[in-house]
């Protein structure tokens, strides 16, 4: 027969029991879990010193200026237009996209872009890298994304969709708004990276996408007037 006594003393050791592991699993859920609350911490400004821009101009050597000349780009020209060092594309609601790319086609590169969007909500637009045109309409291959749903996220078009997805809630916190947008990209092999406006959106090995293809800029179909200003274009081709 177990005394009263001896029964609140094993009810208090097995407490004391439960409070240790309790106490354990807070200290691995809050030092070794990852927690959705900290989420934030994405925000952190992590730009290389390669994506550093002065005057619109990447520091380093090794930088190609590709609004130099537009004779190295595939312009349509009732849609896009490079003058003075700056491309300009405008278009309103058509039902087919238009895209601009250069006629190089690059493989493993870092790329400086300062971009800028301006239209409605649902204004949509994209920094092309690898994509591979079969008409100005079709441009399959990757986009660093612009756009409601869309911003800082690595989208293929015409093959797998949505391939890596920046946080909506977000978005506010990193985008300027029909205002001047810095993205800074390095694609190597299957691996693709890119920074928004500092803060790293785009880190992911994507082995299903192609390795090579153009550099260019998407006008997105089926929405209201939306114009698409590139003030900087620098490209840094890897070994």
């Amino acid at each position: 027969m177990i005394s009263l006594n001896n029964f609140n003393y094993r009810i208090k050791g097995v407490q004391k029991v439960l409070l240790v592991l309790c106490t354990s699993l807070l200290f691995l859920t809050v030092n070794y879990l990852p927690a959705n609350a900290q989420a934030d911490t994405t925000l952190k400004n992590t730009l290389p010193k390669n994506g550093q821009l002065v005057n619109n101009k990447p520091v380093g050597s090794g930088w190609v200026n590709l609004l130099a000349n537009a004779d190295d780009w595939n312009l349509e020209n009732n849609f896009w237009q490079l003058k003075d060092g700056v491309l300009f594309g405008k278009m309103d609601y058509q039902k087919e996209h238009h895209y601009t790319y250069t006629k190089k086609k690059y493989t493993d590169f870092e790329l400086n872009v300062m971009i800028k969007m301006v239209g409605d909500e649902n204004a949509n637009s994209g920094v092309c890298i690898r994509i591979n045109p079969t008409s100005w309409d079709n441009a399959p291959g990757y986009q660093i994304d612009m756009g409601k749903g869309y911003w800082g996220s690595l989208w293929e078009e015409r093959r797998g969709n949505m391939v890596q997805k920046f946080p909506d809630a977000l978005v506010p916190k990193v985008v300027k708004q029909n205002d001047w947008n810095h993205y800074y990209i390095i694609a190597r092999g299957h691996h693709i990276q890119a920074w928004l406006n500092g803060v790293k959106t785009i880190d992911i090995v994507h082995d299903a996408g192609f390795s090579s293809g153009n550099i260019g800029f998407q006008l997105d179909h089926m929405h209201n007037t939306t114009s698409v200003e590139v003030k900087a274009l620098y490209v840094k081709e890897l070994n």
